[in-house]
Order: C-alpha cells, then sequence, then structure tokens
C-alpha cells in the first residue's frame, strides 16, 4: 500500500519543500496539494463520493485565506471524524493558543512548527501510519 497525503497550506514554498522531503523519502507516496480548506474540502467531498480511501496524513496549515484551518478542522469533523486520516497541524505561530486549540479538534494527533523537518514526518509515519499497519 502507497503512502498518500495531504498537504493544505497557501505557501507555495513550504508545500514545494514539503513534497520534495515526501518524494526523497518516500517516492512512491502519492501527493495532493490544496491551497486552502476549501479546495481540500471539496477534494475529500469527491474522494467521499467516489468511494475512495482518504489521505493517511493530512499536514494542515491553520492561517490560510478562503477557510482557515480551525474552519477547515470544524468542517472535517463534523462530515469526516470517522475516516481514519491522521491530521496534524501546522503553523509558523509559537502561539500555545494556536496549538491547544488545534489539539482540541479530536480529529488532530498534533501540532508541528513550520517549517516541517524530514524528522517530524518521520516520526507521523512511523507512528501513525506504519504503527497501525503493523497493528493489523
Amino acid at each position: 500500500m502507497a503512502l498518500s497525503l495531504m498537504i493544505v497550506d497557501n505557501d507555495q514554498v513550504n508545500s514545494f519543500v514539503l513534497k520534495n522531503i515526501i518524494k526523497r523519502n518516500y517516492a512512491e507516496a502519492g501527493i495532493v496539494i490544496c491551497p486552502d480548506g476549501e479546495q481540500a474540502l471539496k477534494h475529500l467531498e469527491e474522494l467521499d463520493a467516489q468511494g475512495d480511501a482518504f489521505p493517511d496524513v493530512l499536514l494542515l496549515d491553520l492561517y490560510m485565506p478562503i477557510l482557515n484551518g480551525f474552519e477547515f478542522l470544524e468542517r472535517y469533523t463534523h462530515l469526516y471524524s470517522h475516516k481514519p486520516t491522521v491530521i496534524f497541524a501546522m503553523s509558523n505561530s509559537l502561539s500555545k493558543d494556536d496549538q491547544q486549540k488545534a489539539n482540541e479538534f479530536n480529529v488532530v494527533k498534533g501540532f508541528i512548527t513550520k517549517p516541517l523537518i524530514y524528522n517530524n514526518l518521520q516520526f507521523i509515519i512511523e507512528t501513525y501510519i506504519e504503527g497501525k499497519s503493523q497493528n493489523l
């Protein structure tokens, strides 16, 4: 089973760097990049309507135009909290309030300060994805 990830971030440079880190270390990974929460929800709605699998990991920036990360989480929790996607919130902000607010959503597994480094990604995949498949 190939790893699938969704990056939801309006910062094109960050998304490009993340995509390269992922591809360099997980060559078979499928990656979808959405510049805001609204487009991410539309993509997930299409997957759900087609009966396709949701991404294994969703990396979500909290501060974006159109539909920010918190608004995305409210809608996602209402619609898709039953899905097995592992969501990590990301932000340039070091605010403890942001971290606490993100972690109040039961679908969020953790908070990462941007820029995300490979060790963060490796931890997420080894802990939540590879660990899950070993427990089957």
